[in-house]
């Protein structure tokens, strides 16, 4: 065949598998397809799921060298919630208001918990605490006020202290009228938010001011707590009057109500039902537990009702930035997903796990997907589609895949994290979305980011690089150490489930000083040895003892 004629087919094949995506380049890097058009990886295209290890420790080191403020010498993370770049190498704070809670939080789980337990890193701990301390002492409610000693889950752009948005106040601009959190306004699902992770980082350092800060939270969500209901018993007219267990927005002060309805209420879950699971170990008082217990029992029932969104699907308030929307209209993607990431963790608590979770992943598709990509929108009042939710969306699939085996759900985690992971630039630089323009936020960008690439491998073991790396725990890892010829682990809880990704198999594995032995059947204590390509799995379960060490 003439050489001509090759080179013109290859070129007509090459541009068709183009063709196929509805961009040729995103975030400075050329789209790559396979044969079939479907998205690959940006980096190593050639090894599937090789390169989301690499993106994450591009966002890690961004963050440990994040430049400081100019304004107050802080890094950018602790005061902006986004940034654009200024100059060779040198980045500005934005003037939006400051989204403290997620990016805070987020930085637990994402550094501290993640990238630390993965890597060994240390020095996770002391970014993470940064933004703790400081939620802590300059965005903490007064003791005195009706939701008391709980946290501002925004801040005006480059202040120090944090109670809300006070640029949300006085705006009578088309753009920002009736829009966002204004002063001294919270967000009661941020607050289980922020308090859950107060919670872990004390699981990791045993430091008593992140658990008094974690029961503080859960000592006002229980306070304030409330039946969900739906006022309007017409029987032909949309059910718009709904109320959720907690209201979306309220002032801090008065408890006046500024936004009725949220469908985020995992956060709160998570908070509360967690220092349920510790109660004895804390010794909890009995009003407190009674207290807690009520409002997990309200929240439970109350999800599963014909008010509850499971069944409405009313999937709304979370975002800080957005109009208030009395009569629900917007819908988000955030809140099933995390929903679902809850329920396969805890599965004893939907007997219908195999139903709802495969529903919910479905509607945030069929609902969010971006046509002609495999990207997920962030919400329908800013409907466009962002590297965070793209890869949080993956992760869920990755989880379910892990459970159920149907090869669907792997094939929807690897091109959405594909689509997902051209949002890192080579200097670390993470854009919110291909589209979105210069602003880089620290939330989408990094917090809420990292933690959905980690647990997507944690449930592909085969797309880990190779090396020893511990990918999860059951149990909060208060301590990890890898040296050339043993692994050290220790948990919060005498009892865990671990898995690692292992370069050899290991001599000897023992919990507490007593040797762990091997079983070839997950799910009984002791410890699983899996072969795969170059590095192997090692899974293992333990229920007496918190040391863990593996001798390689």
């Amino acid at each position: 065949m003439n050489k001509n004629i090759i080179v013109l087919i290859f070129l007509i094949s090459h541009y068709a598998a183009f063709a196929q995506y509805k961009v040729d380049s995103m975030c400075g890097a050329r789209v790559i397809l396979d044969k079939n058009g479907k998205l690959l990886s940006r980096y190593e295209p050639q090894k599937p799921g090789a390169r989301y290890v690499k993106v994450v420790e591009l966002a890690v080191n961004f963050l440990k060298n994040c430049p400081d403020s100019k304004d107050n010498n802080l890094p950018l993370y602790i005061t902006y919630c986004s940034m654009y770049r200024e100059g060779k190498g040198g980045f500005l704070g934005s003037s939006w208001p400051h989204y403290t809670i997620v990016v805070n939080a987020g930085m637990v789980q994402s550094l501290a918990f993640d990238w630390r337990n993965y890597s060994g890193d240390e020095s996770m701990l002391d970014i993470a605490r940064k933004g703790l301390d400081h939620q802590l002492k300059y965005g903490t409610t007064p003791a005195n006020w009706e939701w008391a000693s709980v946290q501002y889950a925004s801040s005006e752009a480059g202040k120090i202290v944090y109670d809300g948005a006070s640029k949300f106040d006085t705006a009578v601009t088309e753009v920002n009228i009736g829009r966002g959190d204004g002063s001294y306004a919270l967000e009661v699902d941020k607050i289980g938010e922020m308090g859950i992770h107060y919670l872990k980082f004390y699981q990791i350092t045993n430091e008593k001011k992140y658990l008094e800060a974690a029961i503080q939270c859960a000592d006002a969500l229980a306070k304030h707590v409330r039946k969900g209901k739906n006022d309007n018993k017409g029987i032909y007219w949309p059910k718009l009057e709904i109320t959720s267990p907690w209201p979306f927005r309220v002032k801090a002060e008065t408890g006046e109500v500024i936004e009725e309805y949220t469908s985020h209420v995992v956060e709160n879950l998570r908070l509360i039902d967690e220092l349920l699971r510790i109660k004895d170990r804390e010794k909890l008082p009995a009003e407190k537990v009674a207290a807690y217990q009520n409002a997990s029992d309200i929240v439970w029932y109350w999800l599963y009702t014909s008010e509850g969104h499971v069944k409405t699907s009313i999937w709304k308030g979370y975002f800080e930035d957005i109009r208030i929307d009395p009569i629900n209209l917007n819908r988000v993607n955030n809140s099933p997903m995390e929903f679902a990431r809850y329920l396969i963790k805890h599965p004893q608590r939907d007997a219908n796990i195999t139903t709802t979770v495969p529903a919910l992943i479905c509607w945030v598709k069929n609902t969010f997907s971006e046509p002609g990509m495999t990207a997920i929108n962030e919400q329908t009042g800013c409907y466009q589609p962002m590297g965070s939710h793209t890869a949080r969306y993956a992760s869920i699939c990755a989880l379910w895949y892990e459970r159920t085996g149907d090869e669907w759900f792997k094939e929807e985690a690897f091109g959405n994290f594909n689509h997902a992971i051209y949002m890192a630039e080579p200097d670390g630089v993470v854009q919110t979305g291909h589209s979105w323009g210069s602003e880089i936020w620290f939330s989408d960008g990094y917090t809420d980011y990292i933690r959905h690439f980690m647990e997507g491998i944690a449930a592909f073991p085969e797309w880990v690089p190779v090396g020893n790396h511990l990918l999860k725990s059951t149990s909060t890892v208060q301590k990890i150490k890898y040296e050339t010829n043993r692994i050290s682990i220790t948990t919060f809880d005498n009892q865990s489930e671990v898995v690692l990704r292992l370069s050899s198999e290991p001599k000897s594995v023992t919990v507490s000083g007593k040797s762990l032995s091997q079983t070839d059947k997950e799910g009984r204590d002791g410890f699983v040895w899996k072969t795969l390509d170059k590095s192997d799995v090692l899974k293992l379960k333990y229920s007496n003892g918190q040391s863990v060490l593996i001798n390689l």
